[in-house]
């Protein structure tokens, strides 16, 4: 999981102090479609709440570029401007909000904050933050109003327990074809995918996509898609609401052993292994 932060001269407050400081008033939400390519220029001062749904999103101007996938949040708090360009086809959940809490929490705040795997991590904001979107509601009742604050909170509370780290994975891609495949591979890792039929999703020759989708992701594609497995699999197994036959079959191992082998050599130890170093078995 990896957050992501900038934060510059902020004055020292606590986690408490921040969360029990911070207060929002829900604005306006939409849902947009963006065509591969297409952008969206975003800062008008109020706070945002981005959800991507389908596709993927380039965030520029927040410091160093992020690539979101499908399930991914980008939080402004401050309303700086930014750059949301789609690398593909892609939908996102916006949310305005304009903040009506103490500026001493506030300025604690990063310029932003971006939460990988939201949807998955956080269902219960998640599902909120998509209420508020889609629900049509008046922008400004109370309901609203305290929904969103506790979206933003879990999201900053998120942030905190995870801790700053190194962006997941920036991709270098800027071919919509090769965005469209990657994004397929993050919203449905289970699924039985090939080099061709990537290759038929990104419009290519299947030599010319290998070829490509290893220059732009460091890996081949099936590497890549097996990194993607895996990484969704120690979630699971962390969480430990599943069993490992469960996380096999949801993530397209024809069975146990195939799974445990691919386990081992992507972390060096066994699934079941995996689950008792976390004390979850």
């Amino acid at each position: 999981m990896t957050v992501d932060s900038a934060v510059a001269g902020a004055p020292a407050v606590g986690v408490d102090d921040v969360l029990a400081g911070l207060h929002w008033r829900s604005a306006h939400g939409e849902r947009v479609i963006l065509d591969a390519c297409e952008h969206v220029d975003a800062g008008d001062g109020e706070s945002r709440a981005v959800l991507v749904t389908c596709g993927l999103l380039r965030v520029e101007g927040l410091g160093n570029a992020q690539d979101l996938a499908p399930g991914d949040l980008l939080f402004v708090p401050h309303g700086h401007s930014h750059t949301m360009r789609a690398l593909s086809e892609a939908t996102i959940l916006c949310l305005r909000m304009t903040s009506a809490g103490t500026s001493r929490a506030l300025d604690a705040l990063p310029r932003r904050v971006i939460l990988t795997e939201f949807a998955e991590r956080e269902p219960m904001a998640h599902a909120l933050l998509r209420n508020l979107v889609e629900d049509g509601g008046h922008p400004h009742d109370v309901l609203r109003d305290r929904t969103a604050t506790l979206v933003a909170t879990i999201a900053v509370s998120s942030w905190f327990a995870r801790g700053c780290a190194p962006s997941r994975w920036l991709l270098r891609v800027d071919e919509p074809g090769l965005a469209r495949a990657v994004a397929a591979i993050h919203a449905e890792p289970g699924r039985e995918w090939t080099v061709e039929s990537l290759a038929r999703l990104a419009l290519a020759s299947r030599s010319g996509f290998a070829a490509r989708f290893t220059a732009a992701t460091g890996q081949p594609p099936g590497r890549y898609l097996s990194a993607v497995r895996i990484e969704q699999a120690q979630r699971m197994l962390t969480r430990g609401d599943v069993s490992i036959a469960a996380v096999a079959q949801r993530l397209g191992y024809g069975s146990d052993t195939a799974f445990g082998r691919a386990f081992r050599r992507h972390t060096g130890v066994t699934p079941s292994e995996w689950q008792r170093q976390r004390g979850r078995v």
